[in-house]
């Protein structure tokens, strides 16, 4: 029998292994407060309503032990579960005061964009277990409040929108928006629905929609009977579905087909569970791993396998009829991205593509959360060299990730809605010109590839995650600026020239200051918060950068895709083609 010193012995050393770890992860989740933050610290100590807890936290630094119960962070329960429709929101993207007529050519050059620029445009695969799902920046506004630090800005007489925004720079005592926020109008804890998002799901194809597929067409992990140049020519073909629905009351595969618009899923098939994104029923690892398509089987995953999307977004469905749903294209979102480019001179082009969320599900850590924040700005970022791409950056953590453009997987969309891709068919590589990104669950960093992605902590206990959800095409619904690097002056491009830019120019952030230590969804432990600042916005993400990374030190851009040995592992291409073949098969190295 173990005695009881031990026993206390072995515990402390869990909680001192613990308190190191949480320690470890420095200002790595998602930044912390401002520079303002040390000086605060004791007013947010005093600010607990406990005197145990405040002597606790001055001694080791464990504040907030007793919010860590979930049961007090919603004090008033949400009721309706069907979410409300956002307001009409395109006057906010049209009200801008800009004269086009009166531009100068000179002018008018300044704001035009390379179609080269679109022509790349990134895929993004949303997790397909995702909560909250892509924002509409002016929606985000309607359920916000500005805030110098704590303090509630009575005397903001108008509300903020995309073209006054930017006045919040002047408030005096902000610091030009340093001291700004952004503060949710609603517990967000509630997941009230702009927070979500879920109406913001892309298009998925649409059963209705089927491709005439024969009984006796051969059964594999490669498109059959595709004819190379109508597949091309269909890709912007209008093969979507009304929002916010993802596939679902699929039927069990008769024809080794899934996926796409199909009407098939994999599971409970006799070709297999797993579906490939190529639209195949299989039990490989073709199908199970690195190229499957968790929306219409079942996938491979060694932590949390995909369970798919919500029962919330499964159960409203709307009627063809109403002028809002009629189909659309492919992966379009009702929330626009953001494109701002960038001519740095000499034939150097920077394509940012940015994507706003109005929540950050913070990581956990041994079953504890750290890092929730509103408001989630991530970016690809490509870098053209006299119109042709070199490589892309990633908004990953740590300062993010840079690939060679070769290192890339890409997409060409098959007319029923399945893909094809570079890194498995060696029949698209040619023609396929834009790469395929991840989204994280919660976090929503960018990744190169799917699967599990470590980061800081040993044993992967901090690890994003991503899949091949929901694809996003965020050039179907794209607000676009340009970037004078110069004069830092934002300007609408010709293809929105009504498009407002004020709220570019705001400096200060589009969340919540971090929560003082009296709020009930507040703790901090080892440093590290529940609850951190929300961000600044896309202007103050190194648009003016020379390197293709956002940080200081050496400029790393990565050859291949994974780690070496990796099923994403592509053949290396002959000279002078993008690489094909089956994945699994010589790999590249940084040499090559």
């Amino acid at each position: 029998m173990q005695r009881p010193g031990v026993k206390c012995f072995g515990a402390f050393c869990g909680v001192a292994i613990l308190y190191i770890l949480l320690s470890g992860l420095g200002l790595r989740l998602n930044g912390l407060a401002t520079p303002a933050e040390p000086g605060e610290n004791a007013a947010w100590v005093g600010g607990s309503r406990y005197w145990l807890d405040r002597q606790f936290c001055s001694w080791v630094g464990s504040c907030g032990m007793m919010h860590l119960r979930e049961t007090g962070w919603i004090w008033e329960q949400l009721k309706d579960e069907v979410p409300n429709m956002p307001p009409d929101l395109a006057p906010f993207w049209t009200s801008s005061k800009e004269n086009p007529d009166s531009w100068s050519q000179d002018e008018r050059q300044l704001r035009e964009i390379p179609q080269y620029v679109f022509d790349h445009a990134p895929y993004v695969h949303l997790f397909s277990g995702e909560d909250f799902w892509p924002s509409d920046v002016a929606e985000h506004l309607t359920h916000v409040s500005p805030r110098l630090n704590w303090t509630t800005m009575n005397d903001m007489e108008v509300d903020r929108n995309l073209t006054n925004l930017h006045d919040l720079n002047d408030v005096d005592g902000g610091r030009h928006g340093r001291f700004m926020y952004l503060s949710s109008a609603d517990n967000v804890e509630e997941w009230p629905s702009w927070l979500t998002s879920i109406h913001n799901v892309p298009m998925s194809p649409d059963p209705r929609l089927d491709i005439e597929q024969q009984d006796d067409d051969p059964v594999g992990d490669a498109p059959a009977n595709i004819d190379l140049e109508s597949a091309v020519k269909q890709q912007g073909s209008p093969i979507g579905i009304p929002y916010p629905r993802l596939p679902t009351d699929l039927r069990p595969s008769t024809n080794g087909r899934c996926g796409g618009n199909s009407g098939f899923t994999c599971v409970k098939s006799k070709f297999g569970n797993c579906c490939s994104i190529h639209g195949w029923c299989g039990k490989s690892d073709q199908h199970c791993d690195s190229y499957c398509d968790p929306l219409h089987g079942k996938c491979a995953d060694p932590l949390h396998p995909p369970q798919g999307p919500k029962p919330d977004l499964r159960k409203h469905k709307r009627d063809f009829m109403k002028e809002q749903d009629r189909p659309s294209k492919l992966g379009k979102s009702k929330a626009p991205a953001i494109l701002i480019v960038a001519d740095k001179g000499n034939g150097t082009v920077d394509a940012f593509w940015f994507y706003f969320y109005s929540f950050n599900l913070g990581q956990k850590v041994l079953k504890i959360r750290f890092g929730n924040h509103v408001g989630d700005w991530e970016n690809t970022m490509i870098r053209f060299k006299d119109g042709k791409p070199q490589a892309v950056y990633l908004s990953e953590h740590n300062f993010g990730d840079a690939y060679s453009w070769s290192a890339m997987e890409k997409y060409v969309p098959n007319p029923d809605g399945s893909m094809a891709a570079t890194w498995s068919n060696a029949t698209f590589h040619q023609v396929a010109k834009r790469p395929v990104t991840y989204s994280a669950v919660g976090s929503h960093a960018m990744y190169a590839a799917p699967g599990l992605h470590p980061y800081i902590l040993p044993w992967g206990l901090l690890h994003d995650q991503t899949d091949r959800g929901p694809l996003w095409d965020p050039a179907q619904n794209v607000q676009s600026y340009t970037y004078d690097v110069a004069s830092q002056a934002m300007r609408a491009s010709t293809r929105n020239p009504f498009s407002p830019t004020g709220w570019l120019d705001y400096a200060g952030h589009w969340g919540d200051k971090y929560y003082p230590l009296s709020d009930p969804r507040q703790y901090r432990l080892a440093g590290q918060y529940h609850y951190v600042n929300g961000p600044t916005g896309p202007k103050f993400k190194g648009l003016g950068r020379e390197k293709v990374c956002r940080s200081r030190g050496e400029c790393h851009i990565r050859k291949w895709v994974g780690e070496e040995g990796d099923k994403a592992q592509r053949l290396i291409p002959a000279e002078g083609e993008e690489e094909g073949g089956l994945p699994g098969g010589n790999s590249t190295d940084d040499a090559a």
